[in-house]
């Protein structure tokens, strides 16, 4: 395993030091899973030339794995993909098989989740409401219902027009108001990595708490399920899809500055070895819109205006052990005691723990408004758990953090009044302007493979006349 980590080790260094394209048909900004699924595409199937930006040491964004030593690497970034034809295809393709989740393990996990205030480390007593005689929760089962209405609004991106149903202006505890839907949170608080989910706007939360993922857990609809890597570890595809790709990929590496025009692009690219030229015949812009990263970009008016309408909130994921929590816990979940708050923490803190099969390892989550620090975010990961010890709640071991990540700026977010004016209409509509094109989390539903297909709705329009 040790020779296996400083291959690909070697191997890294060797694709971010190699020497690039400097001419290419298409630049990519952004090599997580969104981009690193188009460069293939491109390259392979489209017969383009391309060369992709990566500011980290590795492909595929928020995907992470943990290898603790001994038994299955722990997932702790991307955890599950919906199992649509767009995913098997891109699995096959680098002979990563995929393999049904333990469904039982899953339904304990939602279900048997002991409810804790974190700030005061005690139990909480969370009711949700009423339950039918199969045991689902009663207020689910409508929210199935709104979903599958509303399911047009985020198919495959924010591609539909016309008036935005008042639902989905609504902020999503008033939503739940309306609607009676304080039961569906049995279920749906595991989806909500939100730091104020009861005033965002609904269609924030059902863009990606949809028809889509609860018609993957099976619960009375049909539709793709949830599948994972059989190594369990997302990390293998992007690997791979590294290893092809080769020295079309620069690692390590940001756009130092751009300019961009109606007959091409040109971009300054800041690698580990010094600045390059490359100069490409289109942009695929696949990296978050975040300030940070479009900060060296010429961006027009009409592209800042938009981008600026933008609120952020920040994503840590890790995995702790030594916790000490009892066995048979199959996790731990921050639930203030506060019913007319439906139980809902809010700000910036540790969302919950999530045992890895029957060891002392839990997958954890950090979630807070835009620029909370990776310290303050580790320390809330122990400093939670040191809480509940003290409340004597369970006895806390000695935890570490032994394995942490920074998913960035996410959850872009704009206000009921902007969706209502139509503001994805307008951002889509900044498509191939100045030959840049646009594709991840801000234009469409964050999820691999509901961005995977967006991308290939993009695709035929991005290499025309190339």
């Amino acid at each position: 395993m040790k020779l296996a980590i400083v291959g690909l080790f070697c191997y890294v260094l060797t694709a971010a030091g190699a020497p690039a394209k400097d001419e290419v048909d298409v630049l990519i900004v952004g090599g997580g899973a969104t981009g690193a699924y188009a460069a293939v595409r491109l390259r392979e199937d489209f017969k383009k030339s391309v060369l992709v930006v990566e500011k980290s040491d590795r492909l595929g964004g928020h995907v992470h794995a943990y290898n603790p030593g001994s038994g299955l690497p722990v997932n702790y970034g991307v955890q599950a993909y919906l199992n649509r034809r767009t995913t098997k295809q891109f699995f096959k393709r680098f002979g990563v098989r995929l393999i049904d989740p333990d469904f039982a393990d899953y339904i304990d996990l939602i279900l048997a989740t002991k409810n804790i205030d974190f700030k005061t480390g005690l139990p909480v007593h969370v009711n949700y409401g009423p339950v039918d005689i199969f045991g689902t929760p009663i207020g689910l089962l409508r929210y199935l219902t709104l979903a599958v209405k509303y399911q047009p609004w985020f198919e495959n991106g924010y591609f539909k027009t016309g008036k935005v149903p008042e639902d989905l202006l609504l902020p999503f505890g008033k939503f739940l108001e309306k609607h009676d839907l304080g039961a569906s949170l049995g279920i749906l608080r595991n989806f909500l990595w939100l730091s104020d989910p009861l005033n965002t706007p609904t269609w924030h939360v059902m863009a990606v708490i949809g028809e889509p993922q609860i018609s993957a857990l099976g619960l009375g609809l049909t539709g793709p399920s949830f599948k994972w890597p059989e190594t369990h570890s997302s990390e293998t595809l992007f690997d791979r899809v590294l290893e092809l790709m080769g020295d079309d990929v620069l690692l390590q590496s940001t756009i130092a500055s751009s300019r961009r025009t109606n007959k091409g692009v040109t971009v300054t690219v800041q690698t580990p070895f010094g600045q390059k030229t490359v100069h490409a015949k289109r942009i695929l812009f696949a990296a978050t819109p975040s300030p940070e990263n479009i900060a060296p970009w010429d961006l027009d008016k009409n592209e800042k205006t938009l981008f600026n309408k933008f609120s952020w909130e920040t994503l840590y994921v890790g995995v702790v052990n030594n916790t000490g929590i009892p066995s048979d816990v199959p996790g731990v979940r921050n639930s203030p005691d506060s019913s007319s708050s439906y139980y809902l923490p809010e700000g910036s803190f540790c969302d919950a723990y999530d045992r890895r099969e029957d060891r002392d390892l839990w997958n954890t989550r950090v979630i807070g408004k835009a620029g909370l620090s990776a310290d303050v975010a580790k320390e809330m990961i122990t400093q939670s758990l040191h809480t509940i010890g003290q409340a004597g709640t369970y006895q806390i071991a000695s935890p570490s953090v032994v394995a942490f990540a920074s998913h960035g700026y996410t959850v872009p977010k704009v206000s009921s009044e902007d969706l209502a004016s139509g503001f994805f209409n307008k951002l889509y509509a900044l498509q191939g302007q100045r030959n840049t094109y646009w594709t991840g989390l801000a234009w469409a539903p964050d999820y691999t493979p509901v961005l995977w297909d967006f991308t290939e709705k993009l695709l035929p329009r991005l290499i025309e006349g190339l």
